[in-house]
């Protein structure tokens, strides 16, 4: 439909709110003011559960020499022609890593792969 009428679909929060890194592990890495501690996803169980779908985007980058925060912008920007990512940053080396995502490549396989690999349903509810 969007491409229909013209219109830029923007991915909201492409790396899960920092989860996608990898940089995430447990509730200790994240500062105790840290708002995204009030989130379900970042429960301890919720966590756990999703460090499986990073593990498999951390083999997958590792195997292309790309960081998984590029393999998984890259996997966003394969959905559609029409959509746009915008990854919060604070940092200029990570505004440049993210733009590494454009020059990932990824096969039929490595779509379906990513695609497989990811929970059925998310541990953690968004909000």
């Amino acid at each position: 439909m969007c491409k229909e009428l013209g219109i830029t679909y923007v991915a909201y929060s492409p790396l899960g709110r920092g989860f996608l890194t990898g940089a995430i592990k447990s509730r200790a890495d994240l500062a105790a003011d840290d708002w995204r501690l009030t989130l379900p996803r970042f429960t301890e169980e919720a966590i756990q559960e999703n460090l499986r779908f990073v593990e498999v985007l951390d083999e997958m980058a590792r195997d292309k020499g790309v960081t998984k925060a590029q393999l998984a912008l890259a996997w966003v920007l394969k959905q559609n022609e029409g959509l746009a990512a915008i990854p919060g940053t604070r940092r200029i080396e990570r505004l440049q890593e993210n733009l590494g995502a454009y020059d990932v490549d990824l096969s039929a396989d490595e779509l379906e792969a990513i695609d497989a690999a990811m929970p059925a349903e998310t541990v953690g509810t968004r909000y």
